[in-house]
């Protein structure tokens, strides 16, 4: 009896023993899991709703930003951006405002992480931000940006060197509103600033560095003459700012809007004396139209005689828009017009044109992507795009569209009441697109 009593109890004893080191493995190898593997993402469901109708980017810290994508510091971000800039295939940098403090970040891997690149929140600012107005990037590493005087704020500039790690900032000569920001090096660029005198008319000052902006000389103004002895070497204070362009260290394009037109002015000294453009907007089918509105110039590209620029027009007549372009190839020193023509609803997913280089365009047209190589006297339409589609379907307003290549494409859309945005890319010339 004694005997079946002990054999019973050590039967016992070794199925306890057997399942206790079953529990404890499975503990161990539990532990082991959740120290080999990085932990998963965990998105918040009522986060994952504002997610859905909005831009989230990956941000990655500064110091982990160039080692392997596995070893990367990552978290995720909900933004609301109001432009960007592609710099490369790979590169470019985007931006918003959220409480008075610009939101700046830069991406050099196509978009897939993200460095936050921001000035101190400690420099306020009041609005959107513009391209070629309010910041400019030479690379990844130059930028500047100006924040014009707020209040009792003065105008200051913001450059960086570094890619964004530090901002030095530096006082703005005169104390106009800077309206064209250009630089075409990381030393030497050009600051213009204007000072309202009455309806159409403007004091306008021009200045240079050759330094990064750390000092700024005077070039040009017409600020010191009388009103009938102002020289026509200068750009005259009749009508306001549109656009400045600089091509290289001579070469300059300055569009100005008057009350009933506009005109082109351009520099071949590096801004000391200008000349007016006698091509430029004087045409009969631009005299045709009941109001036109001209972009700022654009440099597509080229060197010396050859540098390509782009203007666009807006031509409005009997409540409808149509879309013009001037384009030069030799410096300015001749313009074609061309008539863009079927140019689609604007509210319904349409855009003007716009051109990486003479011969190389795109468009949208009512949703659908459509690219010329003729200067926009033709276009082809590429089939629809389903994710496009989707997408424009909750962000209707396409704010801009830039390609740096044949290939790579970025489009900004948001919605209606501009609260929410979503970046798209094209990696095939704007064929098929995804949400960035």
């Amino acid at each position: 009896m004694k005997s079946r009593r002990f054999i019973f109890w050590f039967c016992m004893l070794v199925v306890m023993a057997f399942l206790l080191a079953a529990c404890t493995s499975e503990s161990i190898k539990q532990q082991q899991l959740s120290s080999d593997e990085e932990p998963p993402e965990v998105i918040e469901e009522e986060a994952q709703e504002d997610i859905d109708k909005g831009q989230t980017i990956t941000l990655v810290t500064p110091d982990t930003v160039m080692k392997a994508p596995e070893e990367k510091s990552k978290y995720q971000i909900h933004t609301r951006l109001t432009d960007f800039h592609l710099l490369s295939e790979s590169t470019g940098v985007a931006w918003g405002i959220t409480d008075a403090a610009l939101r700046l970040y830069r991406t050099q891997d196509y978009g897939e992480t993200w460095v936050d690149i921001s000035p101190s929140s400690n420099v306020p600012f009041g609005g959107k931000l513009v391209y070629g107005k309010d910041i400019v990037f030479t690379d990844k590493d130059h930028g500047w940006i100006i924040r014009n005087k707020q209040g009792s704020a003065e105008t200051v500039l913001l450059n960086t060197s570094n890619g964004g790690e530090s901002w030095k900032i530096s006082s703005i000569p005169g104390t106009g509103e800077v309206t064209a920001l250009s630089f075409v090096s990381p030393q030497q660029g050009w600051i213009l600033s204007t000072d309202d005198l009455t309806r159409g008319s403007e004091q306008k000052s021009l200045y240079r560095t050759t330094n990064s902006g750390g000092l700024w000389n005077q070039i040009m103004q017409n600020s010191e003459y009388s009103s009938a002895s102002v020289p026509g070497s200068v750009i005259p204070r009749t009508g306001s700012v549109i656009g400045l362009t600089f091509t290289d260290a001579t070469v300059g394009f300055a569009t100005i809007r008057e009350i009933q037109s506009s005109k082109l002015y351009i520099t071949r000294d590096g801004g000391e004396k200008w000349k007016s453009s006698g091509q430029v907007f004087k045409n009969k089918q631009l005299d045709a139209c009941g109001n036109v509105t001209t972009g700022a110039p654009k440099l597509l590209g080229g060197r010396g005689n050859s540098i390509e620029v782009y203007i666009p027009v807006t031509c409005a007549k009997n409540d409808q828009s149509g879309y013009f372009g001037y384009f030069t190839g030799d410096a300015g020193k001749s313009w074609n017009l061309v008539s863009f023509p079927n140019q689609g609803i604007a509210r319904e997913g349409s855009l003007q044109p716009v051109f990486r280089r003479v011969y190389d365009g795109h468009r949208m047209v009512n949703g659908i992507i459509q690219h010329s190589s003729d200067m926009g006297r033709t276009w082809k339409a590429y089939p629809r795009s389903k994710l496009l589609a989707d997408n424009l379907a909750n962000y209707p307003n396409v704010v801009k569209l830039q390609f740096v290549s044949s290939d790579v494409g970025w489009m900004l859309i948001e919605t209606d009441d501009k609260k929410r945005s979503r970046l798209m890319k094209s990696s095939d010339g704007g064929v098929t697109w995804q949400g960035i």
